[in-house]
């Protein structure tokens, strides 16, 4: 059941980020600590534009397995329950088990992601720029056009990416916890 007034009001105090971080930060599994990660991104705010917390993306997903995490999403989604500590019965948390986050293209702070994701004992760390072999042309060049138009908040007009003011290259840094 959703609570209208609720949702408004949370909606006008809450920038979609901060709802991802409070999904982030009540979660806690195998070596995943979702209030470490956030507090290492609050302090560090420098090293990052955005960030998404979901099931695994995968490009091409010939076998379905995005589908299938959005459908464990959407499941656990429908069958949460806040409860107490002491109850017996406790539903699956928000399932996700990916970390996506929007940064600046520059070693230093490619770096200092790197070494978070070693801090949080990811499983997995992946850097993409849109130029990885699985994406189309077309796609590379739209991902790139994006990334560097959005980190300067400007909106960019794909069929001219020529136009962009400044140029600015982005990457995107997946952290999976098995």
């Amino acid at each position: 059941m959703l609570e209208l007034a609720k949702i408004q009001s949370i909606a006008q105090s809450y920038s979609p980020q901060e709802l991802f971080a409070a999904l982030v930060w009540q979660r806690r599994f195998n070596q995943f600590d979702g209030e470490q990660v956030i507090t290492d991104l609050s302090k560090h705010p420098d090293l990052w534009a955005s960030f998404l917390f979901t099931k695994p993306i995968f490009a091409p997903d010939e076998d379905g397995l995005s589908f299938s995490g959005v459908i464990d999403t959407l499941l656990a989604m429908a069958n949460y329950r806040p409860m107490p500590e002491t109850s017996i019965i406790h539903f699956i948390a928000y399932p996700a088990d990916t970390l996506y986050i929007l940064a600046e293209n520059q070693d230093t702070t490619v770096s200092e992601l790197l070494d978070l994701g070693k801090k949080w004992q990811a499983d997995s760390v992946e850097v993409s720029d849109g130029t990885n072999q699985d994406y189309g042309w077309r796609l590379k060049r739209r991902l790139r056009t994006r990334l560097e138009g959005t980190l300067y908040g400007e909106r960019v007009e794909l069929e001219t990416p020529s136009q962009t003011p400044r140029e600015r290259d982005a990457v995107v840094i997946s952290y999976w916890w098995d």
